[in-house]
This record gives C-alpha cells, structure tokens and sequence, in this order.
C-alpha cells in the first residue's frame, strides 16, 4: 500500500481517503476491509491515478465501467484489486461521491495524516459524515462515533460545531449529553433533538425518532445508487 500512495505522489494525482479507512484514522471504526479513495475527476488526474495503479500492478475488479471521465464523472465506483504478499487487497476510486458536490471544495478542507503507508490527505470528518450516511446500518455507529471525537476537539466558544454534533449524531445518549452539556441556545430542528429537550429522560422516544430518520436516509441512498445502476 505504500508503494501506491508513492506512486499517486509521484504521478502528481490528487485524491482523498474517504470512508472506512478514514474512520479508522479518526478512530470512529476499528476495521475496514478495503481502501476508498476519491480522486480529483478532471481527464488529467484520471490519466495519472490511472498510472499511478498501473504502476503498482493493480487489476480490474468485478462491476467497473470503462475507466473513462464520463464514468468518474457521473460518480460510478471503480474497483480494483493490488497484489500483496498475503493475498489481494481491494481498492474502490471513485470520482464523485454521494451528498458532496466539488472535490476541489472538500480537498481544501482534508486532513494530512501521518499514516503506515505515509502521509496522506484524509477526507475531513464532517465530510466523512454526510459519505457515511448510506444504506447499512452499522454506518450509523461509526458516524457517531466520528460526531462524539469532533465534539470533544470543538474549541470552547464555537457553538457551530455544537449544533453540527446534534444535527448529526444517531446515538440518543450523546445527544442527551451534549444538551446536558452544551446547554446550546439554539439547536437543530430535529424531532430527537426535540424530545429530550422537552422531556430529557425521553430516551425511547428519542431512539424511536433516529430510527425513522435514519430508515429515510437509507431510502435516500438506495435511490441515489439506483439510478447510477441503472
């Protein structure tokens, strides 16, 4: 894996760590079987992310499209496998991801992280969030965990960062405990948010309203991915 992110570097491509490695960076997740990486969708940076995978020996994996900039562009996943010692291991690029608009916009906002395989631009955790919001529940953990470690680095005087963590995090307890905590002026327009703070102890009621919205943002995703299937 080092020898790719070398070879990304020397070609000049521009690209991000997204998703479930990027959790595990910010320590949201534990484990993540394989690498996503978003990269810069424009013809010259396809051109050398595609060298730069050729380079290290990378193959085609199951449903990839043609490699072209039509397919980045209309935010088709790309899958490929890269030799290793102890066996494959898998690499998704995509060049546009779900519920984020501009790479350039979210690039800017990244994170350099000192990584085993170097060091690398990490996806920003409030971006991470709005890519995590997909079908499978046990995303719904990892993005309360990602919004429970952003809370605790928020600079004291910075409420914005506080209504993000209550717009966003699906754990009722956090969300009992950051108003416990924050006391927030305002808060997000949210029947979770609402119950607790008309009834604190509403836990259930609470659990019972982040299911049925996390039921529409999975539909949401399901909707999102159909038509690009399709």
């Amino acid at each position: 894996m080092r020898s790719l992110f070398f070879n990304f570097d020397r070609r000049g491509a521009r690209y991000l760590l997204i998703s479930g490695q990027a959790s595990v960076l910010y320590g949201g997740a534990m484990f993540s079987e394989d690498i996503d990486l978003w990269i810069d969708p424009s013809p010259a940076n396809i051109r050398a992310s595609l060298r730069a995978l050729a380079d290290v020996g990378s193959r085609v994996y199951k449903l990839t499209p043609p490699l072209t900039p039509f397919y980045f562009r209309r935010g088709h996943g790309f899958h490929f496998t890269l030799p290793i010692r102890n066996g494959p291991s898998y690499l998704d690029i995509m060049g546009k991801v779900p519920r984020l608009r501009r790479f350039d916009d979210v690039f800017r906002r990244a994170t350099i992280m000192k990584t085993a395989w170097g060091r690398l631009p990490v996806i920003a955790i409030e971006d991470l969030v709005e890519i995590k919001k997909t079908r499978r529940m046990s995303d719904y953990e990892v993005i309360s965990n990602l919004v429970r470690i952003r809370i605790e680095r928020r600079s004291p005087a910075d409420p914005e960062v506080v209504a993000w963590a209550l717009a966003n995090t699906f754990r009722p307890e956090d969300l009992s405990w950051m108003l416990r905590t924050f006391r927030p002026r305002c808060a997000p327009d949210r029947p979770a948010v609402d119950l607790l703070r008309r009834n604190s102890r509403n836990l259930e009621g609470c659990r019972k309203a982040v299911l049925a919205e996390i039921a529409l943002l999975q539909e949401r995703d399901i909707r999102y991915w159909r038509k690009i299937i399709g």
